[in-house]
């Protein structure tokens, strides 16, 4: 797991019970490629939040944390990044700096430093970016995955492409999903082939060519074509 260094935490999670313990439903949120830093294209993959239990201690704080959560989640996902960061006090919006805050140590802060991290990033503040993946403290291979392909795309958009490439291959082997493994495979052969490791490209390309989606399959070969790897 990566350790906190107690500056900003977040989490996230819809409880679908209000028993002792919680278990929280699975949410997806899929961006690839879909913000320029820079003019560099930034590979943050898929982020599925998987669901899991934890401690009836942690559920006032989680189910007030949620619910901000949810609130702001509307703003994020239409790409005002300001107001998901910092909130709208006049629409009595919460923003994602202060739910991971106030509500630092839920399960729910823990997601939303992934969001805050993603927010900076697409925000182009990639030093803030980069500080609050690094930052987060997950709980789950899911988010620590999430935090290391947060990392990845950070020094992506800087071009140091060697450090994002092992940043985020490792993202593919923490988190074993075929979507996110894939994604992060690819953007990790793309930035080894930048960084001109063309033996870890190879790599890392060939085995996503070996995907059962085609569209995957399609996304490698013509990588490898790019980068004249056949």
């Amino acid at each position: 797991m990566l350790t906190a260094k107690k500056k900003i935490s977040t989490r996230d999670a819809i409880p679908t019970s209000k028993s002792a313990d919680f278990l929280y439903r699975a949410q997806e949120w899929f961006t690839s490629n879909s913000k320029i830093v820079g003019g560099v294209a930034l590979g943050i993959a898929a982020l599925v939040i998987i669901g899991y239990l934890y401690s009836s201690g942690q559920a006032a704080d989680d189910i007030a944390a949620n619910r901000e959560l949810r609130r702001v989640q509307e703003f994020y996902q239409q790409q005002q990044y300001k107001i998901a960061i910092a909130g709208d006090p006049a629409q009595g919006i919460m923003g994602l700096e202060e739910i991971t805050e106030k509500y630092s140590g839920t399960p729910t802060a823990e997601i939303a430093m992934i969001y805050l991290g993603n927010a900076y990033l697409y925000s182009g503040d990639l030093e803030k970016a980069m500080a609050t993946f690094e930052d987060a403290s997950p709980g789950t291979e899911m988010l620590e995955a999430a935090a290391l392909a947060g990392q990845a795309a950070v020094l992506e958009a800087r071009e140091q492409y060697a450090d994002a490439a092992e940043l985020f291959e490792r993202a593919a082997r923490t988190f074993d999903n075929e979507v996110l493994k894939n994604e992060r495979m690819l953007a990790a052969g793309r930035d080894y082939a930048l960084a001109g490791d063309m033996e870890r490209a190879r790599e890392m390309l060939e085995a996503v060519s070996e995907s059962k989606n085609q569209q995957y399959k399609q996304d490698a070969d013509q990588l490898m074509a790019q980068f004249g790897l056949n």
